[in-house]
């Protein structure tokens, strides 16, 4: 955990891939005990975001489009989560080369600039949300 400038941070660990999501709730609940406000970034490395991906395949009725309509996988081709839903919270994907595989940070940032650089998406991918259902 720390803080900096306005942005906090809350590092874990996934260690079983099968719960990646209550892992991830887990923290965004710890997160938001500690610091008042949920996070809304999410940050891992590309293996991280591969595996998540992986599992979340496993799930197709929870990944919607920005819409909140279910997708449809075999008429779309799956491009990996853009966001991780819940119901308090909402977590933007990005990536972090320099964590461990398996760790993840939270951020909660009002006004992030991705390093000054606008982050623009080529107009044939859409951003897949992956909702996290209550248990």
């Amino acid at each position: 955990m720390m803080e900096d400038s306005g942005i906090l941070h809350l590092t874990g660990i996934i260690t079983d891939f099968s719960k990646w999501d209550d892992t991830i709730h887990l923290y965004a609940e710890k997160f938001h005990e500690q610091f008042n406000v949920y996070p809304n970034i999410l940050l891992a490395c590309d293996f991280t975001y591969r595996k998540i991906d992986l599992y979340a395949q496993m799930h197709p009725n929870r990944l919607i489009d920005p819409d909140g309509t279910d997708i449809e996988t075999s008429d779309v081709p799956y491009q990996g989560i853009s966001y991780f839903t819940a119901e308090d919270y909402n977590l933007e994907c990005c990536l972090d080369y320099d964590l461990p595989e398996g760790s993840f940070t939270l951020v909660f940032d009002e006004a992030p600039d991705f390093d000054g650089e606008p982050v623009e998406e080529p107009e044939e991918v859409e951003n897949v949300f992956y909702f996290r259902k209550s248990a």
